[in-house]
């Protein structure tokens, strides 16, 4: 039915990630006066484990292996199905946690072993499973990234980028949606990528609809491909453009379209909120010439362990929230069928993009904090 993952890296490296995330949790714990934290969503699961992915039922929570953080340490709750895979394939033991099973048939299942092990104690949950559910605080807890973090995000915004562009390569008009959805999403799950967002739409679909899930109609002319491809709990999102014959208005709002985004991009600092970024964007579609665009789709923001770890909408508490350095960040802007979308780690020097490859035509945009290069698009 499926198979538990996890990231390609070397215990030392996992541990000492895990031992980052267990003291923000327990630092987290003593300041809101809450006693555990119980992580059983497949996102947050998968930040306290430094990669461990539930991939037996994809599109289901709360996944199949919960952890549990309390004075004592990591707590790792599953059932005796999944049990000899962590033990042997995972290493989770090594890696400090305690594990703890239940039998599959038990009635109380995972809720059961957090009631044993938590007794009458207050725990704070991710939205699933016994005791407070505190999503969003827990999920502040997941930035910045570690630099471990770092790395593997670097490693998939490589294999995701190459996934989508080396498809879009050798795409050819009369390919319906659906065939390049396909051949997109082979290319990102040989490189054990879930492609948990897959759209493609052809040159009617895609200019009448911001999120063009794809159909059997033939994409014509050219085509746009979006991806948040995951491995490791970690996600990246990018976007690609392909046309057998760029009108001047394609390349009018694909040109706006990326000069909203490298705005944001510039815009985005240390210390900042995500809505200041979000202001920027507004203003930038205005210069653009496209002043309402902005209110047609979301615009992207902070992303990690979710395709956003959550949304940047005016006037909300996460909209407000401070931009933290060492986080990573992906803005989607759109203009009637135009799309720029990469992922982005914040640095002492800037906004370093992590799922760019050289290979792919690029277009110039000026900004405030200097020149930045957007994907152009890709003419056959």
């Amino acid at each position: 039915m499926g198979a538990l993952t996890t990231a390609s890296a070397n215990n030392d490296s996992r541990a000492a990630e895990i031992a980052v995330k267990l003291d923000r949790v327990l630092s987290w714990l003593s300041d809101t006066g809450y006693e555990a934290a119980l992580f059983a969503s497949q996102p947050g699961v998968a930040w306290a484990t430094a990669g461990l992915e539930d991939r037996i039922s994809r599109n289901e929570e709360p996944g199949q292996v919960w952890v549990l953080v309390d004075e004592a340490g990591g707590h790792l709750l599953t059932t005796n199905v999944e049990e000899p895979r962590l033990i042997s394939e995972l290493e989770v033991e090594a890696l400090g946690f305690q594990l703890h099973v239940a039998p599959w048939y038990r009635p109380g299942g995972l809720g059961d072993l957090v009631a044993e092990l938590g007794g009458k104690r207050r725990i704070a949950t991710d939205g699933y499973g016994p005791g407070e559910a505190v999503a969003d605080e827990l999920a502040f807890l997941r930035m910045p990234l570690t630099p471990h973090e770092h790395e593997r995000l670097d490693a998939l915004g490589r294999d995701c980028a190459n996934a989508l562009e080396g498809v879009l390569r050798t795409w050819t008009p009369p390919e319906k949606e659906t065939q390049v959805a396909a051949r997109i999403a082979a290319a990102l799950e040989e490189r054990m990528i879930l492609p948990s967002v897959l759209l493609v739409g052809g040159y009617e679909r895609r200019r009448r609809f911001r999120h063009f899930v794809p159909t059997e109609a033939a994409t014509g002319g050219d085509v746009l491909a979006v991806i948040v491809g995951v491995r490791g709990g970690l996600n990246i999102a990018c976007s690609r453009t392909a046309s057998v014959a760029i009108s001047p208005e394609d390349l009018a709002h694909h040109r706006a379209a990326c000069a909203v985004e490298a705005a944001m991009i510039a815009a985005t600092a240390p210390g900042t909120s995500w809505e200041s970024v979000l202001k920027v964007g507004q203003r930038a579609y205005g210069e653009a010439g496209y002043p309402d665009e902005w209110k047609l789709h979301w615009q992207g923001g902070p992303i990690a362990y979710n395709s956003r770890e959550y949304d940047v909408v005016p006037g909300t508490r996460t909209g407000a929230a401070a931009i933290i350095l060492g986080s990573a960040f992906a803005w989607n802007p759109t203009v009637q069928g135009g799309k720029s979308e990469d992922t982005f780690i914040l640095t002492d020097s800037g906004a370093r993009p992590v799922s760019n490859t050289t290979d792919w035509p690029e277009l110039t945009i000026e900004t405030p904090a200097g020149a930045l290069a957007r994907p152009a698009i890709l003419a056959l």
